[in-house]
Formats: structure tokens, C-alpha cells, sequence
């Protein structure tokens, strides 16, 4: 395996200490109070596509990076260190997150939201949906078939045979951004948000941005997220409702709404108490 990438005195995959630290102090905490203070240490932290890899094979990239995120990086890593009993331990909630079976590798990846990373999440007890309990939704349905696969333009960016390439039973019930922007006040802290683009029938995705929501102190929700907007490609935060505004201006792939998740915890914080502490 090729070495890391170093950033600043450490390799980018080495747990940063002001991470490990804003873990402990809020390790008694509720968990959307954990991943907010966990979250806030990645403020400002740059934005790049597709950051991760397997460090081997057909993806080079490491299996942890704390310099740059994308939007599901971001999220995935907040989880991690937000819902393991140890941060020492985000790794393993990390790959499970990621990967089907034992071993991170390229084509037991969940590259794929709507038919992977979501039903296995939800499945594996990491998630729950919470979409329709903010309002009326709509049902997005579609059947992934290989025809669909042979078609589509993005099918040359996954090094994967066609049998390795999922099948099967799309299903997503959505807030429109009108309904969205209603209940954005409601929705609760910690949940994970999801763009959902309006259906084309030539595309196996729907999803095209996650991000995190967290309270203000004067009730209002912000959006917490590795934006992908030209004029902050950074971890930010964002008036949630604003950002919901700011998809209905969306013109060529129009957003249907949103869908929304919230993480489950576990349990109490098990881990040792840190020594002097």
C-alpha cells in the first residue's frame, strides 16, 4: 500500500486530536448535541469530490481522510465518531457504514444511495426514515434493471462488471421543497437530510447531496454540510430554510424534495473516562 498523504505533522487518515477531544468532552451528551460539536471541529474544512478510497486496487484514495470531505464523507465520518463507543473505534462504525461484508473493498462499496447505502443502513440499525412524519410526502418509485445500467452515461465511472452493479427496487417517499420549507422548523436535530432530484428515466440515482441539521438557539434548524456551491466549497453551515429556498431556483435537474433520516444511538456512552479527566 502506498503511503498517506501527510497533512500538516500527521497522515490525513490519523484521527486529528481536536476530533478525538470534541468526541470525549461530549461523549454524555444526546447525540445530535455529540455530532453537532464533533461536526463543528470540520467547519471550514475543504470540500473535494469522492475523497475516500480502499489505499488499494482501482481506488487509491485512503480509507480515512480528516483534510477534505465531500457531502457523504462528511456525513459518514460524523456518524462515526458521533455513534461509536470509543472515537478510537469510528473506523469500524465508518466501514460499516460503507461496505457490505468484511472487508473494504472497491466492489463491496455502497457507491449507490437510493439501492445500497440507504436500505443497508436502515436494515443494518444505523438509520431510520423519518420522512413522513414532517408532512404529506410523494412516492418516488423505480426497478433498477441491467438495461438501465448499458444506457447510462455515468455507467463508465464504476469499475464494476455488469453483474457486480446492483438490481433491484428503488423507493423513496419525499417532502416537496414547499411541504419541506413548512416543516423545516420541526425537523430534528441530527437528522440527515437528502436532495432529491426529480426522476429521469435514464439515471440509477435520485439523491444528489446529504447534509446534517442542527438547532439554533432560537429555534430555527441550519443545515450543516460539505457544499458543494462554487462560492463556499467548504464545510458550512446554511439557514436550512434558505437552502431550501435556494433548491427551488434549481432549472436543469429540477429537486422534487427532500427525504429525511435520523441516526439511532446505541445506547450510553460505554468508553473509559479519558486519564484526569
Amino acid at each position: 500500500m502506498p503511503p498517506l498523504p501527510e497533512w500538516g505533522a500527521q497522515p490525513v487518515g490519523a484521527l486529528p486530536v481536536e476530533l478525538r477531544e470534541a468526541a470525549v468532552a461530549s461523549r454524555h451528551e444526546a447525540l445530535p448535541e455529540r455530532m453537532k460539536a464533533i461536526s463543528a471541529v470540520m467547519l471550514d474544512t475543504p470540500h473535494l469530490d469522492d475523497p475516500l478510497g480502499e489505499g488499494t486496487g482501482h481506488d487509491l484514495d485512503p480509507l480515512a481522510r480528516y483534510d477534505m470531505y465531500d457531502c457523504l464523507t462528511f456525513v459518514e465520518e460524523v456518524f462515526a465518531l458521533s455513534l461509536a463507543g470509543d472515537p478510537e473505534h469510528a473506523a469500524e462504525v465508518r466501514l460499516d457504514l460503507r461496505y457490505d461484508g468484511a472487508e473494504p473493498e472497491y466492489v463491496a462499496r455502497r457507491h449507490f444511495m437510493e439501492l445500497q447505502w440507504l436500505p443497508a443502513n436502515i436494515e443494518r440499525g444505523w438509520l431510520r426514515d423519518t420522512t413522513t412524519e414532517y408532512g404529506p410526502t410523494v412516492r418516488m418509485e423505480r426497478t433498477v434493471e441491467p438495461a438501465l445500467w448499458k444506457n447510462w452515461a455515468g455507467r463508465a465511472n464504476f469499475a464494476m462488471t455488469d453483474e457486480q452493479l446492483p438490481l433491484g427496487d428503488m423507493v423513496l417517499d419525499v417532502l416537496t421543497l414547499d411541504e419541506a420549507i413548512a416543516a423545516a422548523p420541526n425537523i430534528r436535530p441530527g437528522s440527515m437530510i437528502a436532495a432529491v432530484r426529480e426522476d429521469r428515466s435514464y439515471k440509477p440515482i435520485w439523491i444528489t447531496h446529504v447534509g446534517l441539521v442542527f438547532a439554533d438557539e432560537d429555534g430555527s434548524r441550519t443545515l450543516r454540510h460539505a457544499s458543494r456551491m462554487k462560492s463556499s466549497l467548504r464545510v458550512r453551515d446554511h439557514d436550512l430554510v434558505w437552502y431550501l429556498q435556494k433548491l427551488q431556483t434549481y432549472k436543469n435537474w429540477k429537486v422534487a424534495g427532500i427525504a429525511v433520516f435520523e441516526p439511532i444511538d446505541a445506547g450510553p456512552r460505554a468508553f473509559a473516562e479519558p486519564a484526569g479527566g
